[in-house]
């Protein structure tokens, strides 16, 4: 398993969330991460490396850069 963690933005001012969890793939940890992410922003590390910033665009729908 690899390590992975997100970076949940709050609408608004404040520091981001930050969950850390497993996963064994990249593509995994996405499927994760969206559930965590509701309706919120977010960026998707592993390790030091950043894999993606995340937004949702339509409910069942992200924008990733």
């Amino acid at each position: 398993m690899r390590a992975f963690h997100i970076l949940l933005k709050e609408k608004g001012e404040g520091e981001p969330v930050r969950i850390d969890f497993q996963a064994e793939t990249p593509d995994y940890a996405l499927v994760i991460a969206q559930g965590h992410a509701g309706d919120r922003d977010m960026e998707l590390w592993e390790g030091p490396t950043m894999v993606g910033s995340l937004s949702r665009s339509a409910p069942q729908l992200w924008r990733l850069s």
